[in-house]
């Protein structure tokens, strides 16, 4: 309709403009200036079209010529320039049409680049945190090791480490609360001041009250990691541990193929300025062919497409009719993952996983060829 509109305005102008210069061939006429008869009509013809052309092109064809060439070159990847009109017909709708189209395009690259700026950083994050990962289980006597973690985002907050210290062997696992950049930052603080304090202490009480008085200080309130600081004692045969208001351990003997859940104790590190009065050590002593196994809430806290969860209480029951004196800690990790990838039935995972297996043998312990990355493991969800 405007366009329209603006055509009909255009040619009265036009025939206006014929009119005008009608009159003043017959002025020409009337004062006797001599012009042949026979080129009145074809000058009066002549000079409408060509006003016709030139105000067309100048008009309509030259604005649009201009959209259209900023156009291509938004098209083709070429520099383009924002189209400056106060018009408020066709050409001034296209025009503006044009800018806001290329400051949405302009937004949303600012918006591509701040995302592969920060997906650059969360992959250098991630590299970083892996190297915190033990690739392999350690060689440690009268113990056979599998132990894999899953984060459920691309920066997970379950840990855990091996450590030897002359002949004390040491393993920690952990779980930051939530999971993601907060406490993928929280996991990294506490790995690496417990090497130090590994270092620097004799007992598993001092290293826990040690690595809790230099976390506190750092954290948010919010921000907190539960974990199980453990040592192999190979000539005991015990298993001695001090809790940091972890899950459980879970203790199957052979023998009788009986499970015992033992109360990790403690509360988390990073929790209370001081969590001396909290820290306690106990120890399980294991025969051959024993296991314990170590895990994060992830696991047992799994849901299903009901919302139902695996708990401990499914955990411990499979692990017993699972469970012979020729299996060995790879064969139940990969049990264990196949069972609770069958329960969530497709379920995303909402939050980090860790499992660690041990098991007592007597046998003399092969070179570790298990990877500790859940992902060369069998998948959760099939």
């Amino acid at each position: 309709m405007l366009f329209r509109r603006h055509l009909f305005s255009f040619y009265l102008f036009l025939l206006l403009l014929l009119g005008g210069l009608s009159v003043a061939l017959s002025f020409v006429i009337e004062k006797e200036v001599w012009v042949p008869e026979v080129w009145r009509l074809p000058v009066v013809v002549g000079a409408f079209c060509l006003i016709s052309i030139v105000s067309f092109y100048w008009l309509i064809q030259r604005p649009f010529k201009k959209i259209i060439r900023e156009m291509k070159a938004l098209l083709t990847g070429r520099p383009y320039h924002r189209l400056m009109t106060s018009k408020q017909d066709e050409v001034g709708v296209l025009a503006h049409f044009f800018n806001e189209v290329t400051r949405s395009l302009e937004s949303i690259s600012g918006d591509v680049k701040n995302h592969q700026r920060l997906r650059k950083e969360l992959d250098s994050a991630q590299d970083i945190q892996q190297l915190l990962i033990p690739k392999q289980p350690p060689l440690v006597p009268g113990l056979s090791i599998s132990a894999k973690t899953r984060p459920a985002s691309e920066i997970g907050g379950d840990t855990f480490d091996f450590y030897q210290k002359n002949d004390r062997y040491l393993i920690y696992i952990g779980d930051s609360t939530g999971h993601g950049i907060p406490a993928g930052i929280v996991m990294v603080m506490v790995d690496a001041l417990l090497e130090t304090f590994i270092d620097l202490k004799d007992t598993l009480t001092d290293i826990l009250v040690s690595l809790n008085k230099y976390l506190k200080p750092h954290l948010k309130p919010t921000m907190f990691m539960t974990m199980i600081l453990m040592e192999w004692l190979p000539e005991k045969k015990t298993l001695r541990w001090s809790g940091a208001g972890h899950e459980y351990l879970v203790h199957l003997k052979a023998k009788s193929n009986e499970v015992q859940t033992l109360k990790a104790g403690g509360i988390a590190v990073g929790m209370l300025a001081n969590n001396a009065p909290y820290v306690h050590e106990q120890e399980v002593v294991l025969e051959e062919n024993d296991f314990v196994v170590l895990y994060s809430d992830g696991i047992v806290e799994a849901k299903n497409m009901a919302g139902d969860i695996y708990s401990l209480e499914r955990l411990t029951t499979f692990m017993q009719s699972q469970v012979s004196a020729q299996t060995t800690p790879d064969e139940l990790f990969e049990k264990i993952a196949i069972d609770v990838g069958r329960f969530m039935e497709g379920q995303i995972q909402l939050d980090d996983m860790t499992l660690i297996v041990l098991k007592h043998t007597q046998k003399p312990v092969q070179n570790p060829v298990s990877s500790t990355d859940w992902h060369d493991a069998t998948p959760l969800v099939h």
